[in-house]
């Protein structure tokens, strides 16, 4: 084929002959080398070369082969080599034209006229059944997947095809999902069972690719507005903002606790092991769910403490939060409620708590919670949760000079800052032996934990055990 001619003064618009390797000239300076994956095979455009999973791919820019075609061919050359190393190449997206995305087409087309589609929905009952058995001590995790794919995203995409599930279509609900005013770490727990099926569809076969790999985090970047008046001046009655961490705040603003006049009142009216257990609650500070799943194999006399590594939520066995066990040191009143409950369920070697009324282990927390209600009644303390239990703890021993490090220990968090964050109203710092400040300040109180803690296991004033099936009593926060 004859060689075609420079043509026009304008170089974007020159045509480059079949085979050239080089740009123009200009002003007598060398001439610029194509780059690697770049060629002019024929008169009709410009071939680009690159590598996908493994196999080489050509594909053509079509049009006159002239200076701008070829530099539009390294350019996009360049985003599809960018894509790839990224996790985010489309090749339907950079290449409809392709006869390797229409042959594909018309082979999974083919393919899927001869068996039954698969839907979202098949999809999402395979990713829940996959997770159960890659992740079994993650029992709350796969109840919320349930939950979310039940809730949110069967409604908008169970008859949905996996290759109509487009980037735009999910960048469209997630943003309806913020018109709604959830948070970004709620969006992307919605997200993530979604994310998890059109992963399993990328591997087998059903879509080219996962749309999600080309798409922004969730959580987007935080701005703060500084709001000015028409003088371009800032306001000169600004609140002060909170000294709280942000991600503690909320749990601070929810400790709640009980004085002592409210503990007493309480512990007075209950009786036998509904007592102790929450005698126990008060002055260990353990969650509602560890205090159930609590073993006697879990209590080392000898060294006065107890092993706390099981928890029990939604009807399941699960890790502690944090997914590691602690040691929790025993104070006065907390051991002396062990002993009462020793005499009642000790020799059964099982579960420390028992509701008095089945002789067996707290099935849930509503139950715990239906018990702690008629007590508050009756010694006319206004409502907070059970969970304000664990708040008391931590607030007591802080108010009588514990060691912030000792209390996160007893508590079960990774350092002082929840401590120091959700408790520094009632945090104060003499220099003391952990547990003598806190003996001390309530001794009168810990002298009536050995009247409390009965070892006769009377019944607890009457209380309503209502047949239904009631879910437990979420965590206040990430802290606890």
């Amino acid at each position: 084929m004859a060689k075609a001619k420079l043509q026009s003064n304008d170089s974007g618009n020159a045509l480059l002959p079949v085979g050239a390797t080089h740009f123009p000239s200009v002003d007598g300076s060398p001439p610029e080398a194509f780059p690697p994956g770049i060629s002019i095979r024929s008169g009709r455009g410009v071939q680009i070369e690159f590598t996908y999973d493994g196999r080489r791919c050509t594909e053509t820019l079509k049009g006159p082969p002239t200076v701008k075609l070829v530099r539009q061919a390294i350019v996009k050359r360049q985003a599809v080599l960018l894509d790839i190393q990224y996790n985010r190449f489309s090749y339907e997206a950079a290449f409809p034209d392709s006869r390797r995305v229409q042959n594909a087409t018309r082979t999974a087309e083919a393919a899927s006229a001869d068996k039954p589609q698969i839907t979202m929905r098949d999809l999402f009952d395979d990713f829940l059944r996959t997770y159960r058995v890659e992740n079994p001590a993650s029992a709350n995790t796969l109840h919320t997947h349930t939950e979310v794919i039940r809730s949110r995203l069967a409604p908008v995409f169970s008859d949905t095809l996996p290759s109509k599930v487009t980037q735009d279509r999910l960048i469209t609900f997630r943003e309806n999902l913020r018109k709604e005013g959830l948070s970004d770490k709620r969006i992307s727990n919605v997200l993530t069972p979604l994310r998890g099926a059109l992963a399993l569809a990328l591997e087998r076969g059903l879509i080219q690719d996962n749309p999600f790999l080309r798409m922004r985090p969730t959580t987007r970047r935080r701005h703060v507005k500084i709001e000015l008046d028409k003088e371009g001046l800032p306001s000169f009655d600004e609140e002060l903002p909170s000294s709280l961490d942000p991600k503690y705040e909320n749990a601070a603003k929810q400790a709640d606790p009980l004085d002592e006049k409210e503990r007493a009142g309480v512990l007075n009216a209950m009786a036998g092991q509904v007592r102790n257990f929450f005698l126990f609650a008060f002055w260990s500070g353990l969650r509602t769910g560890e205090l159930i799943a609590l073993r006697w194999c879990d209590v080392d006399w000898k060294n006065n403490r107890i092993c706390v590594r099981l928890s029990w939520s939604k009807a399941s066995f699960t890790n502690t939060k944090g997914k590691r066990s602690r040691w929790v040191e025993l104070t006065e009143p907390a051991r002396q409620a062990l002993l009462a409950q020793k005499a009642i369920t000790g020799g059964l070697g099982r579960w420390v708590f028992h509701n008095p009324r089945t002789q067996d282990r707290w099935q849930n927390s509503e139950r715990v919670r239906q018990h702690w209600i008629a007590a508050l009644k009756a010694a006319g303390v206004r409502y907070r949760k059970p969970y304000q239990t664990r708040h008391t703890f931590a607030s007591a021993m802080v108010s009588a000079g514990e060691v912030p490090e000792w209390v996160a220990d007893q508590m079960g968090h990774l350092d002082t800052r929840m401590v120091a964050e959700v408790y520094a109203r009632w945090l104060r710092r003499p220099d003391m032996t952990p547990g003598e400040s806190a003996a001390r300040i309530y001794a009168e109180e810990w002298k009536k934990a050995a009247q409390w803690a009965d070892s006769a296991d009377t019944m607890p004033p009457e209380v309503e055990d209502s047949n239904e099936s009631a879910a437990d009593e979420e965590d206040d926060d990430e802290d606890m």
